[in-house]
């Protein structure tokens, strides 16, 4: 079958076993217009989307633009509404720095540059997948992101950990808020040793660095924008999403993810490659690659997906969550 129909979601079997069932019940003219339209808007794919996906996408953000509800011009606060950045100690006088964004804990590791030049990815995104496999403190996601600057790139790794889906990995560590934070800087310990044992040398973040690298990857110049006063306008469009003073768009790669991480874009100011480990609702870990590539404003024209240098699909329409996304963070979907 060609790329234009896989893949077949269960959705789109469901719907096409109801339409084949309809016309065996009755093969009247307007029943099997009605069946052959529902098959064809869910089964030719444009740009990754079958028309009845891209439908259901168009309305959401449509709804979106008409929502009133929206945490003011803060690009950060806007993607993290409820954002808590804290500074942990532990026992011998270490600091770690940890983010809260809905219900879990996320701590972040940098890797230090390699005198052999790139990291292998493989061996990195192997690392975070047995870290979210350990049964001592079960991760709810962890991500890799590369940030690319001109001939600058960053490799920082991330993990996240969710007290409500174990409870006990905070609970034998300490009550409330303190617990959890020992548990999620254990988690980034673990991913530091592990790291060590494959010849690569890397640095839990404090939360002051952890603030900097989260202003670089947004894109933003100056301040810290959560919790300062500077303020401009945050707007999500269908082929770009724009905030302080950036333009920005984001892609899902065609190609595997170990090539994806090698992407450039052309006149970009900065280009964010993100590898997302996530738990889904039944325990398993599912993957996915995005691409992220940001335009200072006084750019003609927003990113486009001829302007990288491998195939990519752009995320029209669903640019905002994709920017939270690859937000060093290890966030959900």
């Amino acid at each position: 079958m060609s790329s234009r129909v896989l893949p077949v979601r269960p959705a789109q079997v469901v719907v096409w076993t109801i339409a084949v069932a309809a016309c065996l019940v009755d093969q009247a003219i307007p029943v099997l217009l009605l069946a052959a339209l529902a098959v064809g808007a869910t089964s030719v794919r444009v740009a990754g989307r079958h028309f009845a996906g891209w439908t259901v996408i168009w309305v959401h953000h449509r709804l979106l633009q008409h929502d009133d509800r929206r945490p003011g011009d803060d690009p950060l606060l806007v993607l993290a509404p409820d954002f808590r950045l804290r500074q942990h100690h532990d026992r011998a006088g270490n600091s770690f720095g940890v983010v809260g964004v809905d219900g879990g804990w996320t701590a972040v590791l940098r890797l230090a540059p390699q005198a052999s030049g790139e990291p292998d990815v493989t061996t990195l995104t192997d690392v975070l997948r047995e870290a979210c496999d350990n049964a001592d403190i079960p991760l709810a996601g962890a991500q890799l992101m590369v940030r690319t600057e001109q001939t600058r790139r960053v490799h920082l790794l991330a993990v996240r950990y969710r007290p409500a889906e174990a409870p006990l990995a905070a609970l034998s560590r300490g009550a409330g808020e303190l617990g959890e934070h020992r548990a999620i800087t254990r988690a980034a310990l673990g991913v530091l040793g592990s790291l060590a044992d494959a010849g690569y040398f890397a640095t839990v973040l404090e939360a002051g660095e952890l603030a900097a690298e989260l202003r670089e990857t947004l894109g933003v110049q100056g301040e810290l924008l959560a919790g300062s006063r500077r303020t401009s306008a945050v707007v999500d469009g269908w082929l770009s999403w724009s905030a302080a003073g950036t333009t920005q768009a984001c892609f899902t790669p065609k190609i595997d993810s170990g090539s994806a991480f090698s992407a450039s874009a052309r006149d970009a100011s900065l280009t964010v490659v993100s590898y997302n480990l996530r738990r889904t609702h039944l325990g398993r870990l599912r993957e996915d690659v995005t691409i992220r590539v940001v335009k200072h404003h006084g750019m003609r024209k927003p990113p486009r997906a001829q302007d990288l240098d491998v195939p990519v699909l752009p995320l029209y329409g669903r640019h905002e969550a994709a920017v939270r996304r690859t937000l060093p963070l290890a966030l959900p979907r």
